[in-house]
C-alpha cells in the first residue's frame, strides 16, 4: 500500500489525519494489523508520531493494541453499530431537552445551516457517479449543526466520534443512493418537527430517522459479512 510521504510542519497532527482518514474510509480494512515500522516507513516519518497518532486512534475507538500481539483496526460488527445508534439517539433527544433554552433567532439560524446542507446534498444526488463519501461528509455536518444547538461541546466531540462508522460504511458500499434520498427526507421532517415546538413530534422524528438508518444498515451489514 502506497501512501503519502509526509512534510514535517504540523507532522504529528499529520500523521494522525492521515492514519485516521485511511482506517475510516477502511483503506486498512477491518481487523487489519498495523506494523508501526511500515507505517513509518511509506510516510517517511519517525516510529514517535506513529505511535502517538496510533495512541489517538485508539482513544477514539478505531484501533486496538492486543498485548504482545500487535494493533489492529477496529471492525464494526452488529453489536457496535446498535450501541453507536443508541448513544446517537440518546444525544439528539438531549438536543431536544435543551432546545428552550435558545432564542428563536439562534434556532431559525441553526435550522438554515441544516437546510443548506440539504440543499447540497441534492445536489450531490443528482450527480454521476454517485459520490457516497460526499455524502456521508454531509450526513455528518447536518448532524453536528443540530448536536451544537445543545451547546456542549464534550458531546458535540463524542457524536462526531461515533459518527466515524458512516465513512466506513459508505467506503464498504453499505449507503445507498435509496438509502441517502430516504434520509433527506427524513432530514427535513426533522427540520419541520422543530418549526413547530412540539417535543414530542420532535422525537418522534429523530427516532423515526435513527431507527430506519439501523434496519437498513443492519440488513446491509448482513449482507457484506458481518462487519465493515
Amino acid at each position: 500500500m502506497d501512501l503519502p510521504k509526509l512534510d514535517n510542519s504540523n507532522l504529528w497532527d499529520k500523521t494522525y489525519s492521515v492514519l485516521k482518514d485511511q482506517i475510516i474510509r477502511r483503506t486498512f480494512k477491518p481487523n487489519q494489523k498495523l506494523s508501526i515500522p511500515e507505517l513509518a516507513n511509506q510516510l517517511g516519518v519517525s516510529r514517535t508520531p506513529i505511535r502517538e497518532a496510533l495512541n489517538r486512534l485508539e482513544t477514539e475507538g478505531l484501533i486496538k493494541t492486543v498485548s504482545k500481539v500487535g494493533t489492529f483496526v477496529v471492525a464494526i460488527d452488529e453489536k457496535t453499530l446498535l450501541d453507536i445508534i443508541d448513544t446517537r439517539l440518546m444525544l439528539e433527544y438531549w438536543v431536544l431537552e435543551n432546545l428552550p433554552k435558545l432564542s428563536a433567532d439562534e434556532i431559525n439560524g441553526t435550522l438554515a445551516s441544516m437546510e443548506e446542507i440539504l440543499s447540497l446534498t441534492e445536489s450531490t444526488i443528482r450527480s454521476s457517479p454517485f459520490d457516497s463519501n460526499q455524502l456521508a461528509e454531509y450526513n455528518l455536518a447536518f448532524h453536528l449543526a443540530f448536536i451544537r444547538m445543545g451547546g456542549n461541546q464534550r458531546n458535540t466531540d463524542i457524536y462526531q466520534q461515533l459518527m466515524n462508522y458512516r465513512f466506513s460504511a459508505a467506503k464498504s458500499s453499505l449507503i445507498t443512493q435509496t438509502m441517502v434520498e430516504t434520509a433527506l427526507e427524513q432530514h427535513y421532517a426533522i427540520i419541520a418537527s422543530i418549526r413547530t415546538g412540539d417535543i414530542a413530534l420532535m422525537r418522534e422524528a429523530i427516532y423515526t430517522h435513527l431507527n430506519d438508518s439501523k434496519v437498513r444498515l443492519l440488513e446491509n451489514l448482513k449482507n457484506n459479512g458481518g462487519v465493515i
